[in-house]
């Protein structure tokens, strides 16, 4: 093994920040962030001039997609025209037929997210049709979304005094209720032969019917023909935290999504009549679908994706089209999946689009919210007019932050396995981070700690990061829980998922060492901690509490979320999660010069752990039993009792190899294996890395494109196949393969071990905050390494390890 630690001389994070935020002023305001870490444009107004703005007729609450637009005359193309734009429940901002903007961001009633944006690259001189689609997804809207009211705000910066050349919503805007777009619910809570997803829960929103004859074709440029436009009516002023009714307003704080056109892959079956159907609409070829004819195309992207796919068609009065979308198929008459590549006798279930085309040319359906799938299943049935396929494509969606670090090794599985978790990271990647890509979407606690390690591995930039952090505290209860995911319109919280906010805390602290930042949650912190300390029972461990714990998906658990026979009472993983946030918090107030309190948090999680210790551990097995009745044996426990020292630190060593050897502990799934890999590297155990990652060797084997949510058992279907907290092997490849650690508070000094277990040789790219890091390592013997540490231009750097020495800089970084 290789020891070294580069100390480099570098701008730290914080300062690299308000560099980039001095120089943003310097910058137009509206710029797109594309860079790692340029702030997000912002232009926060003393007052906003707008108010928000409703359709008369529309319901409080309830589904409808409604439309205001404002026709301006402009003397001249404007230079620049900045507005912010937002709405309620999510909006799309056309200016002459052009997409400018959509959002906003998701955030919750008390820091509700505006948009900045320049519209004068859209403008002409002359006439201007500014039109917004809003979308309210009604009762059965995302579980993530919170919602006042049907609303639409945009406020024009540096408004001109005639109205007439204002776009402010305070006068002269129209708005129609499109009755063409209807939204229909998502079948799940029903009998399983009627579900349109095969089990679990469904948290997203739901999906669309067109009905072509009532939709206002040309409503983005102003030629519809529609006679309804009503005089928009005033809704709500528009409010910060001054004071004010409904939304309070805060700029977005995360990089406008992008989008792309993304081609389907291939036309992987055709059934039914005709069968003839060919791959040409999916690249723009058209295809004519005969009259009575009914037939089922099956299109297979070969990987999977996110976004709005977009169906293009002529013609088909009278005609039926279901567009179905689904991560992968399975088996009849069963959920279980094999193979993602074998298509042949398997089954499609999936949520559903439907279109009924009124025999008009060159119409468009987009679902008004994201699509996730690998394969799309067409069901059409036409009448007596043909129906043509003009074009269908993805419009892939996703944040601009590029992901930059690359990986690969001489067993090539190794590299599938980075594939598999760099996409699963770029596709939950939004404008938050999506606990999963097509169940959910939601932005959980747990999964977030996870997601977060590998985005900043990935691609060096905190503001997801950031962003994630400062929500959950938004979501922060009398208590001192949070809730397990947010925003969030209901009420789920685990005492435990409420600590590993702490951990996240201390992780970003200790990347970035911006201390400002996480210094204004201090009192957030010590609340928290008291909640859980509130749990801890005289014997040490964690008691009963009015909410539910949750560990991990546990595979021989009917209960799932926790050990077999257990509601998380006296249970050592939890009460070990806790343990581990109190040291982590020890650490933090360290890093913030409050030593008293780090002194306190770090004798109660000695104390804690001691009698941890003295209640479970088992001497003839010499292992940590889940609970004090020694009854049941798991890897989630030890690995903690590791990763908190509740095991000496003279029996870890045993212990990890009892771990990964024996089959009969109860077994961390993907989610709890980031801390399996975080006690491999804290013990030195590196060579059980190639049995910790056969889980994702197998999801390589089977044609995954992504990482899936939990292990295939009977009674427990896999359900998500986008899971960001099944990324640890993205980070751990860096973290523990190549051995890239801070060394200090602020990532100021990286401490490298190049560990390579079964591997002989592994290059990459680790995009460190202060710029890219290039590696190129080979075994040589049985412990030494040759190859080159090619550290960012900028950095000089010197090694401080023991064992053998290397010195690098910009004209030496050859081992040995």
């Amino acid at each position: 093994m290789l020891a070294l630690s580069f100390v480099f001389f570098a701008c730290s994070v914080s300062f690299m920040r308000k560099l980039l935020l001095a120089f943003t002023v310097l910058m137009p305001l509206f710029s797109p962030a594309q860079e790692l870490n340029v702030p997000i444009p912002q232009y926060v107004p003393k007052s906003m001039k707008a108010y928000w703005i409703t359709h008369p007729g529309v319901p409080s609450g309830e589904s409808a997609v409604v439309l205001f637009r404002k026709i301006i005359d402009l003397p001249q193309k404007p230079d620049k025209l900045i507005v912010n734009v937002s709405a309620d429940n999510k909006y799309t901002l056309y200016v002459n037929g052009q997409q400018a903007c959509f959002g906003p961001q998701l955030s919750d009633i008390r820091h509700w997210r505006y948009e900045t944006v320049d519209l004068a690259p859209y403008l002409q001189a002359g006439r201007n049709v500014v039109v917004a689609e809003v979308v309210n997804f009604g009762p059965d809207r995302f579980f993530g979304m919170q919602s006042v009211r049907t609303a639409f705000l945009l406020n024009h910066i540096d408004a001109p005094t005639d109205p007439a050349l204002s776009l402010n919503t305070s006068t002269g805007w129209q708005t129609l209720h499109n009755p063409g777009i209807r939204h229909k619910g998502v079948k799940w809570r029903v009998r399983p032969e009627e579900k349109d997803i095969i089990s679990g829960f469904y948290a997203a929103n739901p999906t669309d019917s067109l009905t072509a004859r009532l939709y206002p074709w040309g409503w983005q440029t102003g030629t519809d023909t529609a006679t309804v436009w009503l005089s928009a009516t005033f809704c709500e002023s528009a409010s910060a935290y001054a004071g004010g009714f409904a939304w309070l307003l805060e700029p977005r704080t995360t990089p406008l999504q992008t989008q792309r056109i993304e081609r389907i892959a291939r036309l992987a079956t055709v059934s039914g009549n005709p069968s003839t159907v060919d791959n040409g609409f999916l690249q723009g070829r058209p295809t004519t679908i005969p009259p009575n004819s009914r037939v089922t195309l099956l299109l297979d992207n070969r990987v999977l994706t996110i976004g709005y796919p977009e169906l293009r068609w002529s013609g088909g009065a009278g005609s039926l089209v279901k567009i179905g979308y689904a991560e992968n198929l399975f088996l009849p008459n069963t959920p279980k999946k094999t193979n993602r590549n074998e298509i042949e006798n398997r089954r499609f279930v999936g949520i559903k689009d439907i279109v009924v085309p009124d025999g008009g040319a060159n119409r468009l359906f987009r679902p008004t919210w994201l699509r996730t799938f690998r394969f799309v299943q067409v069901d059409i049935t036409t009448g007596a007019e043909p129906l043509t396929l003009d074009d269908f494509y993805n419009r892939y969606t996703s944040t601009p932050i590029p992901t930059k670090a690359r990986f690969a090794a001489d067993k090539p599985e190794y590299a599938g396995i980075f594939d598999l978790c760099r996409r699963t990271a770029e596709l939950c990647t939004q404008d938050y981070l999506l606990s999963d890509a097509y169940y959910e979407t939601m932005q959980y606690l747990g999964d977030s700690k996870v997601h977060n390690t590998t985005w900043l591995t990935l691609t060096g930039n905190d503001l997801h990061v950031r962003n994630a952090l400062t929500q959950f505290n938004h979501s922060r209860l009398w208590d001192g829980n949070l809730t397990s995911c947010y925003p969030l319109r209901a009420t789920f919280v685990h005492p435990n998922y409420s600590v590993i906010w702490v951990d996240m805390l201390w992780d970003y602290l200790l990347w970035s060492g911006d201390k400002s930042f996480v210094q204004k949650f201090v009192p957030a912190i010590q609340h928290t901690l008291a909640m859980f300390d509130g749990l801890i029972q005289p014997n040490g461990l964690a008691g009963s509490t009015n909410w539910a714990y949750f560990v991990d998906w546990y595979s021989d658990s009917k209960k799932g979320g926790l050990a077999p026979g257990q509601d998380g009472t006296n249970s050592a993983v939890v009460t070990l999660q806790y343990v581990y946030a109190l040291q982590n918090a020890a650490r933090l107030f360290d890093a913030l010069g409050d030593i008293p309190t780090a002194n306190r948090y770090r004798l109660r999680a000695t104390q804690i752990r001691q009698q941890v210790y003295a209640a479970c551990y088992d001497t003839k097995r010499g292992l940590m039993a889940e609970r004090p009745t020694k009854d049941y044996f798991d890897q989630h426990t030890n690995i903690m009792a590791v990763l908190t020292d509740a095991l000496p630190p003279a029996q870890q060593k045993a212990v990890m190899e009892k771990l990964v050897r024996e089959p009969t502990l109860g077994q961390a799934t993907y989610y709890f294996r980031y801390y399996l890999f975080e006690a491999i590297q804290k013990t030195g155990t590196e060579h059980l890395i190639s049995a910790t990652l056969l889980p994702w060797k197998n999801l390589v084997a089977d044609g995954l494109s992504t990482t899936p949510e939990q292990y295939e058992a009977e009674g427990h279907p896999s359900r998500s196949e986008c899971h960001p907290w099944s990324t640890a092997p993205a980070s751990a490849f860096f973290s523990v393969i190549a051995g890239i650690r801070p060394a200090d508070v602020g990532f100021r000094t990286i401490a490298m071990r190049p560990a390579l277990g079964e591997l002989s040789h592994i290059e990459g790219l680790f995009p460190h905050p202060a710029g890219d890091l290039l590696f190129d390592l080979s075994r040589q013997g049985a412990t030494g390494l040759s190859g080159t540490v090619t550290l960012p231009p900028a950095l000089a750097a010197r090694s401080t390890g023991t064992g053998n020495r290397y010195h690098f800089g910009p004209d030496n970084n050859q081992l040995p």
